[in-house]
């Protein structure tokens, strides 16, 4: 069971007392194993330890990739990394990372940090991408991935709000990081709309090579229809800047208070903005959510520039909400892209493979051999359980495209 789950049960109070108490007794590293996951054996270690199912569920899944799998969103821990700041953007103020405000957000943070292999509180941010670039040149094929950076939250004025910034991931890391990765990591930058200066560092960034941008709307307050976000898209649309953000809740948007709907996507589409979207938890009608997204990829305007993320799809009641209206609808296949949701889809049960199964997702015997890779590989876990999706009582999966296309392209 996950730890989501226990929260929806136990509720926030509950559980925060019920694992203190548990961590009295078996020990907070047990907790953590337990419930944010646990792995036996390095990525290095999979030719040596992987059963040979596995390794032949490997190998078919790469067999029909040309050329790289493209992963289209990782996000990056927060912390208080001390980094040199690029020239493009001297400005950018960092935000102390600080500490969790709820019991939730603090064992978020802790079971999040503990999945991605990061227990040295003071090298949060290197220990990170350590493992995250281990696990990528571990991979048997080529992998390419976005990381993401996130802005700090600034009021509609323009003035910088600490107080209310969560998950802050300075551009000039991010870049620094993918400029040392060898090519595996792609930059995607974050700047918030109501920056005095956003649309002058959008140009700065988009002269220095970046090509996507990154925005959670609710974390952030940004109001995508306001007069700061539409003289961001006016830019992005000129220098071709990709915007990604996120549709519904959930954690992965950085809080639960608001959601982002289908209808707020249109000022960016009709400013010609290029836009990835991932979709969290909708609320309310579920179906209703997305066919408001396929009637946005029925215009033919806003086709070309749309394009969805894949990550979180197979994350608790995603899997029936979200995966099987677009496995529904192959006409919208060439608009799909492969993310992982990495460090968030490393968490024990963020995938229930079992209940994947049952719903008919996946083969029962697939679950031993997806498993054992987990428990070598957290990131190469994700891909090769979705290239085995399928439609429930049919044989339609995602083609290999979906898995090596560039935003839609």
């Amino acid at each position: 069971m996950s730890y989501e789950r226990l929260f929806n049960r136990l509720g926030v109070l509950a559980l925060f007392v019920a694992l203190v108490a548990v961590a009295g007794v078996a020990g907070w590293h047990t907790v953590l194993n337990t419930y944010a996951g646990a792995w036996s054996h390095q990525p290095e270690d999979a030719d040596w330890v992987l059963p040979e199912a596995a390794r032949k569920l490997i190998a078919d899944s790469l067999a029909d990739i040309d050329g790289a799998v493209v992963d289209h969103r990782i996000t990056l821990l927060s912390s208080d990394r001390i980094g040199r700041q690029l020239e493009a953007e001297p400005a950018q103020p960092r935000v102390p990372a600080g500490s969790p405000t709820t019991p939730r957000a603090w064992l978020d943070w802790q079971f999040l940090r503990h999945a991605a292999g990061v227990k040295d509180e003071l090298q949060v941010f290197d220990v990170y991408a350590s493992r995250l670039l281990r696990q990528i040149e571990a991979m048997p094929a080529a992998y390419r991935a976005q990381v993401f950076a996130r802005d700090a939250v600034y009021s509609a004025d323009g003035e910088l709000d600490e107080q209310a910034t969560t998950g802050f991931v300075a551009n000039a890391d991010v870049v620094e990081l993918a400029a040392r990765s060898g090519g595996r990591l792609i930059p995607v930058v974050s700047v918030h709309p109501a920056r005095p200066d956003a649309t002058a560092v959008l140009a700065d960034w988009a002269d220095a090579g970046v090509r996507d941008v990154a925005w959670w709307p609710t974390a952030q307050h940004i109001d995508l229809g306001g007069a700061p976000a539409r003289a961001a898209y006016a830019v992005m649309a000129e220098r071709d800047l990709r915007l990604h953000m996120r549709l519904g809740s959930g954690p992965e948007t950085g809080g639960d208070e608001g959601a982002v709907d289908v209808d707020a996507l249109r000022p960016a589409l009709d400013a010609g903005v290029r836009l990835t979207v991932s979709i969290g938890d909708v609320a309310g009608d579920e179906g209703a959510v997305m066919q408001a997204l396929f009637t946005l990829l029925r215009v033919g305007a806003y086709r070309e520039q749309l394009a969805i993320s894949l990550d979180g799809v197979l994350s608790g009641k995603r899997a029936e909400t979200v995966l099987i209206p677009l496995l529904q609808h192959p006409q919208f296949f060439d608009r799909l892209v492969y993310a992982s949701g990495y460090p968030r889809s490393a968490l024990a049960g963020a995938v229930d493979l079992a209940q994947l199964a049952d719903k008919g997702f996946i083969d029962p015997a697939l679950i031993a051999p997806l498993r054992a890779i987990y428990d070598v590989n957290p990131l190469l876990f994700v891909y090769v359980t979705l290239r085995q999706i399928h439609l429930p009582t049919t044989g339609l999966a995602l083609p290999a495209t979906v898995f090596e296309r560039r935003d839609g392209s």
